[in-house]
């Protein structure tokens, strides 16, 4: 039988999530957004501790007109450093260079680069918080610190509501006003997910991808 853990997905949105695939657990998502992109992700956990994984993609994949493939795998890896208790937060450390959009010379949303990650859960009565703070370093382009945020509620084993948030600080292709996404979950049996979000709320975007609608699905297994 299939040990479930309703960890789902390592993301808010769009930014990581304070948690990692314990030994022998598998991920796989698909993400699809604006312009006809679609991502992949598979994530495994290699220790309780240690999380490694892969993303590859592109825009313009559904619709007409010629594709546009990413030139390159994204890599993921995630280590817990100190793991949640009572009265302290969970502390990560991750590697991530896969980005969001078109990628010319870098992504049209920065991949997160190196981080930091903390993070707590909350339990009241049959909901789940699971707020978080993260700071990082580009390894794109224009290298420069950043931040983000983000917050899960969960409604018991079977909804989740997820907002995020990033100032995206030096960008010279946004408008100043920072990336805040929010999206609603929705949990089958355990192990698989669909998911409904609305990105760039605050019109930070450049060009046609401003104010954009994203769907995920989502599968999680053990072996």
């Amino acid at each position: 039988m299939a040990l479930v853990l309703m960890l789902l997905s390592l993301y808010y949105v769009d930014q990581p999530y304070p948690k990692a695939p314990e030994h022998g657990i598998f991920d796989i998502e698909l993400r699809f957004g604006p312009g006809g992109a679609l991502l992949g992700y598979f994530n495994i956990g290699v220790w309780d501790r240690l999380g490694v994984g892969l993303s590859y993609g592109g825009s313009n994949l559904i619709g007409s007109g010629d594709p546009g493939f990413y030139t390159q795998p994204g890599v993921q890896i995630r280590v817990l450093a100190i793991e949640e208790g009572f009265l302290y937060p969970s502390v990560f450390f991750g590697l991530d260079n896969q980005g969001y959009g078109e990628y010319d010379g870098r992504y049209e949303i920065r991949s997160k680069g190196v981080y930091c990650l903390i993070g707590k859960t909350f339990m009241a009565s049959n909901l789940e918080f699971v707020p978080s703070l993260g700071v990082n370093y580009y390894l794109e382009s224009d290298n420069g610190f950043d931040m983000f945020v983000g917050l899960k509620i969960e409604f018991g084993t079977f909804s989740a509501l997820l907002i995020d948030y990033s100032p995206n600080f030096n960008d010279p292709i946004d408008q100043d006003k920072g990336y805040l996404n929010t999206s609603l979950r929705l949990i089958f049996y355990g192990e698989m997910f669909f998911e409904f979000g609305l990105r760039d709320l605050l019109d930070n975007g450049s060009g046609n991808d401003q104010f954009n609608r994203m769907i995920k699905l989502g599968f999680e297994q053990s072996f």
